[in-house]
């Protein structure tokens, strides 16, 4: 197809575009050139035009119309791009078409350069100390999906149709607030017996959906073809994320039909196959390549409460995304199968599949009337930890996500603890007593058996015990745990503890060092000094050393931690007085 360039474009030209306004075939409508608008921004410019027939006088620009084609003395000009909420006119700002093929010469980044795309330098939603702590945000769903919706200029919308089947209650409200607009939509008709799914290829003018979750819960962002060659698709004239170099579904669709608003009308779509995948996610729009394959992670989350309910997603690969949409699915199936509002109590467990490494299984407690909520936000924080760190890029293969639901809260908290003595000698077992405050209930005592190390010194032994998480933070703290490889951040995510999870350390005052986020207590001292001065600003003093970990699982989760101090005296067969310390590393024991 033949093309006009920006210099060649005056007011008061006259062309027609074409867009879908119902079903599959594109209709076409008529355009007015009002002006031109050059140099927005570096290498940018827009043609403003008025938009005539097809009823577009009175319903305006709508979305789902963003990349439909505009041709002025036959030739292509560029795509519709956006509107204006409650314009009284018809206006609409047109990508030059220029812009748009340029996309076809900007290289591609491989498969893991693409898999990383939009990180910038902020890095994952949390740190792993916060994670330990359990220090989600409340609104920290809201803030990752803000960078949904794109932004223009003074007031400006892009006509980008976003359209969401499944998701529902708290999930759907935070889609629908980030996106500022949500349609609803549904599938394609599926063909005849012994017909192609991909016997309509893409045409410009033509719909055309970037797909972001398929399957049980659906969400897609529907648009115009601008203009196909050979195998290449350019789409929109304005970019979805921002994100550049990207791997994302590129389906097709049909238009069910167009909903006239005061605000901004749009229209209703179904959704087709996908046909190929979008690569490029820029300014000027988005390019795709049919038949290319893009990656997507098969999700499953399992629901079990009055009624057990498994759903079955795909969500899309995609580092500065993947993580929030995966936590957004999974409060909006608690909602679904449930109930996502009111006091209540939710289980989590969660096993991620790694390329290159074992699976990792997560297990977490949560109560109140915000636990889906937290249940979703931890969860997008730890993939979205995988996927964003700037350690190693990380493949994830597939989520395995079971979640029990419970209509009241069972959390107590530890109010005391105290040892059965306060002297004690190395290898004994000593026995600690726990005192709770059940939710809304009474005072209730659990017993709690600790054996100490063979190897225990003589002096002041403390022992700290509480619930995982206020335990792996204060150890995380304790230890200057700051991973500086991959595979020790994942090790530490391994050994997250949950609510349930009863935890004591044995702690003890031993000069060490962390080196490289690792610590190593208790280092005789020419090591210590040498380590210390080697370099380096990755040695950090710790002055406690972590001689032991004992762990019981119970029944319900709580809340608080408290020290016991014991007294550790010599053994009865210790002439010496004192015990030896050879081990430099906790023991664990779990029950």
């Amino acid at each position: 197809m033949a093309t006009i360039s920006i210099d060649e474009v005056e007011r008061g030209q006259r062309g027609y575009g074409l867009s879908v306004f119902s079903g599959s075939t594109p209709e076409r409508f008529e355009i007015e050139v009002i002006g031109v608008m050059r140099n927005i921004s570096p290498d940018r410019s827009w043609i403003l035009a008025r938009l005539s027939g097809q009823d577009l006088e009175r319903i305006g620009v709508a979305q789902g119309m963003s990349g439909s084609p505009v041709y002025i003395d036959g030739r292509l000009a560029g795509a519709v791009a956006f509107g204006w909420g409650f314009s009284r006119d018809p206006i609409a700002g047109i990508t030059p078409i220029a812009e748009m093929r340029a996309l076809g010469e900007v290289g591609e980044l491989p498969a893991g350069g693409r898999a990383m795309a939009g990180l910038g330098k902020s890095g994952p939603p949390l740190d792993l100390a916060a994670m330990a702590a359990l220090e989600i945000p409340e609104d920290l769903l809201q803030r990752q999906l803000v960078g949904l919706r794109p932004r223009l200029f003074d007031g400006a919308s892009s006509s980008l149709q976003w359209s969401a089947t499944g998701f529902d209650g708290l999930g759907r409200d935070l889609l629908a607030a980030a996106l500022g607009s949500l349609s609803p939509s549904g599938r394609m008709e599926a063909p005849a017996d012994g017909e192609s799914s991909n016997t309509q290829p893409l045409v410009a003018g033509g719909p055309v959906a970037i797909v972001l979750v398929e399957g049980d819960l659906n969400l897609a962002a529907t648009g115009t073809v601008t203009d196909v060659v050979g195998d290449r698709v350019y789409a929109l004239g304005h970019p979805l994320l921002g994100l550049g170099p990207v791997d994302l579904p590129m389906a097709r669709a049909e238009v069910v039909t167009l909903l006239p608003s005061l605000n901004t009308s749009f229209k209703i779509s179904n959704q087709g196959p996908v046909v190929g995948s979008f690569r490029q996610d820029r300014e000027a729009g988005m390019l795709g390549i049919i038949g290319a394959e893009p990656p997507m992670i098969p999700v499953t989350l399992r629901v079990r409460g009055a009624e057990e309910r498994t759903y079955q997603v795909r969500v899309a690969r995609l580092a500065a995304l993947t993580p929030s949409l995966i936590g957004t699915s999974l409060l909006s199936v608690l909602n679904t199968a449930n109930f996502s509002r009111g006091e209540q109590a939710v289980d989590l467990r969660a096993k991620i599949d790694l390329r290159g490494y074992p699976p990792l299984v997560i297990e977490q407690s949560f109560d109140g009337g915000n636990a889906p909520s937290q249940a979703a936000g931890y969860l997008l924080s730890i993939v979205g930890y995988l996927m964003q760190n700037v350690l190693e890029v990380v493949e994830i293969e597939q989520i395995d996500v079971v979640v029990d639901q419970l209509a009241t809260p069972r959390t107590a908290t530890l109010v005391g603890a105290h040892a059965d003595r306060g002297v004690v000698r190395p290898g004994e077992r000593v026995r600690l007593n726990l005192e709770f405050l059940a939710h809304r209930g009474e005072p209730f005592r659990h017993s709690f058996e600790l054996q100490l190390p063979e190897e225990l010194p003589v002096g002041r032994y403390s022992i700290m015990i509480g619930d995982g998480p206020t335990i792996d933070a204060m150890r995380m703290q304790v230890e200057a745990i700051v991973p500086r490889r991959f595979p020790r951040a994942l090790e530490v995510m391994r050994n997250f503890h949950s609510q349930r999870d009863l935890v004591a350390l044995g702690l003890l005052r031993s000069p060490g060092l962390a080196v490289v986020g690792q610590p190593m207590a208790r280092l005789p001292g020419s090591m210590r000094s040498l380590l210390a001065t080697a370099g380096s600003s990755q040695a950090v003093p710790l002055t406690v050393a972590v001689i032991q970990e004992v762990v019981e699982r119970l029944d319900f989760p709580f809340t608080g931690g408290s020290r016991i101090d014991l007294v550790v005296e010599r053994r009865r067969s210790d002439p010496d007085g004192e015990a030896s310390a050879r081990d430099n590393q906790p023991r664990k024991e779990k029950r």
